[in-house]
């Protein structure tokens, strides 16, 4: 009987404990959502390599964007998450190459991802003013 009420403790003590931990992340989540992406006018930035990373979840995102005569032509993701939406989420070079810009749309299905991307390709370009 002790063992049962023990185990059942146990149970009740991890499942609060995931409950606080998921509500945490959702609100991190959001908030990841919902930040702006600010423009970088690539007209002021200089010739470079530049690296920029964004950090959330636990997770730093980083990026390597390469800029000659003020047009973006090359995005390395350093370091990005393996789940399929993270691997989704680097669609984004594609737009922000295609339209020579930082503060382009998400990938759907991809939002937050894209957004820490787009974060980290911001504060890159930063570098370069």
């Amino acid at each position: 009987m002790k063992k049962n009420v023990a185990w059942v403790r146990t149970c009740l003590v991890l499942l609060l404990t995931l409950t606080v931990l998921c509500a945490c992340s959702n609100a991190e989540v959001k908030a990841v959502r919902a930040m702006p992406v600010n423009h970088v006018d690539l007209a002021k930035v200089k010739d470079g390599n530049y690296r920029g990373d964004f950090s959330y979840g636990g997770f730093t995102y980083e990026v390597q964007v390469t800029v000659v005569s003020h047009q973006i032509k090359e995005i390395a993701i350093i370091k990005n998450r393996t789940a399929r939406h993270a691997k989704m989420a680097e669609d984004i070079v594609k737009s922000i190459l295609g339209q020579q810009k930082n503060d382009v749309d998400v990938v759907s299905g991809a939002t937050t991802t894209s957004k820490a991307l787009l974060k980290a390709v911001e504060n890159a370009l930063e570098k370069g003013l």
